[in-house]
């Protein structure tokens, strides 16, 4: 059947698609994906990052002390040198500023079984004290600190013939030749003769003193 010339202006009506129409352009809410980071781009940035300068340093430092106190060990420091006096060398003589009072010739004291080149304290390790028949005055040892708080343990300075008689009724400093002849923390010490013995916490020299003046 033919169409009806209404039918065809109808249909004419219906604009066919130009041949030069441009495509619909892409949607733009269309999301886009990034490309993942090349491998080498990575590595670069890994091989960037240093650790500072201070990490190295104090890690230095670390080693160092740690070294230094392995051989301290090793070698026996602690036998040979006193803690709080160091560098006093066994055998060695060397001179020292002590000051006293008087009243120190009987309030000092220390306590211990220990003998040391013939000298040793006037109390034995359980507070007895030693009558002059087992020490002799001269022998005694008893506790001194320098004028730069150096505490160490001596006998002989109160029977040197430096020292002048009756003795300065206030503090006053004496002069001494000090030999060092051991090294010793098992004994106690007293700083009165009403005060109880306190055993030591360090190594401290033990010795002689000689040739005791004050000075003038």
């Amino acid at each position: 059947m033919c169409p009806s010339p209404d039918e065809l202006s109808q249909n004419n009506d219906v604009a066919a698609p130009s041949a030069n129409a441009e495509p619909s352009p892409v949607n733009a809410a269309e999301p886009v994906v990034a490309k993942p980071a090349t491998p080498s781009a990575t590595a670069s940035t890994a091989k960037s990052w240093r650790p500072p300068a201070l990490v190295y340093t104090g890690f230095s430092l670390m080693t160092i002390m740690f070294v230094v106190w392995i051989l301290f060990s090793w070698s026996g420091y602690s036998d040979k040198y006193a803690q709080v006096t160091e560098g006093w060398s066994l055998g060695n003589t060397k001179m020292l500023e002590i000051t006293i009072v008087k009243d120190d010739k009987d309030g000092l004291a220390c306590s211990s079984d220990l003998n040391f080149d013939g000298v040793r304290c006037g109390y034995a390790a359980n507070g007895t004290q030693l009558g002059p028949n087992v020490v002799d005055s001269s022998k005694v040892l008893q506790p001194y600190n320098t004028v730069k708080n150096e505490l160490f343990i001596a006998a002989g300075l109160w029977t040197s013939k430096g020292l002048p008689n009756p003795l300065p009724a206030e503090r006053f400093t004496v002069v001494c030749n000090y030999r060092v002849v051991g090294v010793s923390k098992n004994m106690s010490l007293r700083w009165g003769t009403k005060a109880v013995f306190d055993p030591l916490k360090h190594s401290v020299a033990i010795g002689t003193l000689s040739d005791c003046v004050i000075p003038q």
